[in-house]
């Protein structure tokens, strides 16, 4: 795989997991709303986090 496919990955990754907490954060009176939240956030810091890993390891 090239860079080129990583970096779309990646960021289609961190679009879904803003989606996510966007959606989530509208529903948040309710719990399912709440986690949709946390589910948002850890999809966009995973991405972001195993850049950071690749990059400098």
């Amino acid at each position: 795989m090239n860079l080129a496919s990583e970096n779309i990955i990646v960021l289609i990754i961190c679009v879904v997991g803003f989606c996510l907490l966007g959606f989530g954060f509208t529903n948040r009176d309710r719990n399912w709303g709440v986690a949709m939240m946390w589910v948002g956030v850890l999809t966009m810091l995973g991405p972001i986090a195993w850049r950071l890993l690749t990059l400098f390891a």
